[in-house]
């Protein structure tokens, strides 16, 4: 089953800010921290359920490459992201 992802107001400040520096430190490398927050995006969707439990009803799934995870909660309709 698949499920929406939604990015809290947080979150997409922190990816922002996150993209921001990657872009000004190297030519293409904020496009690839872009890429790198969908393919966790898409992996949530699919099985959010299968992450770690880091406190409470919050999870977290770590970034390919990048030193930075998705810090989220769901339901049985949506994964709401919190921070990144």
């Amino acid at each position: 089953m698949k499920r929406a992802v939604a990015f809290q107001p947080t979150a997409q400040s922190d990816i922002e800010g996150a993209f921001t520096w990657y872009a000004a430190q190297r030519t293409g490398l904020g496009a690839e921290f872009l890429r790198a927050v969908a393919t966790a995006r898409d992996q949530l969707a699919r099985s959010a359920d299968s992450y770690p439990v880091t406190r409470g009803t919050f999870r977290w799934i770590k970034l390919r490459r990048f030193p930075y995870a998705l810090h989220f909660d769901f339901d049985a309709d949506c994964v709401r992201v919190h921070a990144c």
